[in-house]
């Protein structure tokens, strides 16, 4: 039976919740058919260690598809982001409280690796869903990029069959309650989203590049 790997994130911030875990876990065993199955590991908001609890799952589940999930607080869409740059930049601690600043997540790696998802062919079955998401060339500069560019580099220089990519999610409401002015979309359309997501994924190609 081959895997899809779904990470998440624990809260950070000051945070109680983060709908990254909350939908990852929810996914946890969830068949898309007999011969594919969903595993879901939660990683540390720590630099360093989301790497390797990354690497670990990876090497042991032997996935076919990894899909990252992060929060991205003022996203009313899910973001599904294209490039992962290899930079570092935290304006806030890590949950260790570590922060480092103008820093590389690989000394000896690309500025960037491209995302391996069909991207494109995900976004229009979200669309034609009526769930609201959009491409995204940026996944900032903090753990959620750190994390996704370790992926990609894990991949290009070990695993090349594994479809990967990252993918932001909007808060929950329970999240925003005091702040009327901050997006949110419920769990239950974020875990929809995350299975048409992870249907296509496994159905169709890369986006292709035109030189």
């Amino acid at each position: 039976m081959a895997t899809v790997l779904i990470t998440g994130f624990e809260p950070f911030a000051g945070e109680t919740l983060n709908p990254s875990w909350q939908v990852a876990s929810a996914l946890q065993g969830w068949q898309l058919d007999e011969e594919v199955m969903v595993s879901a590991v939660k990683l540390p908001c720590v630099f360093k260690q989301s790497l390797l609890t990354l690497e670990q799952a990876v090497n042991q589940l032997q996935p076919a598809v990894v899909i990252m999930l992060g929060q991205a607080t003022g996203c009313s869409q899910l973001r599904l982001e294209k490039i992962a740059s290899n930079y570092i930049d935290a304006t806030i601690a890590d949950n260790s409280g570590q922060q480092p600043r103008n820093a590389l997540t690989a000394s000896h790696g690309p500025a960037a690796y491209f995302s391996n998802l069909p991207i494109n062919a995900m976004i229009r079955a979200l669309h034609f869903q009526h769930i609201p998401a959009q491409l995204s060339l940026s996944a900032g500069s903090y753990v959620c990029n750190h994390s996704f560019y370790g992926l990609m580099h894990l991949i290009k220089n070990q695993y090349a069959s594994i479809k990967g990519g990252f993918i932001h999610l909007p808060c929950l409401p329970e999240q925003v309650l005091n702040k009327p002015d901050t997006p949110s979309m419920e769990l239950a359309s974020q875990i929809k989203a995350l299975k048409i997501c992870i249907e296509v994924s496994l159905q169709q190609h890369a986006d292709q590049l035109l030189a």
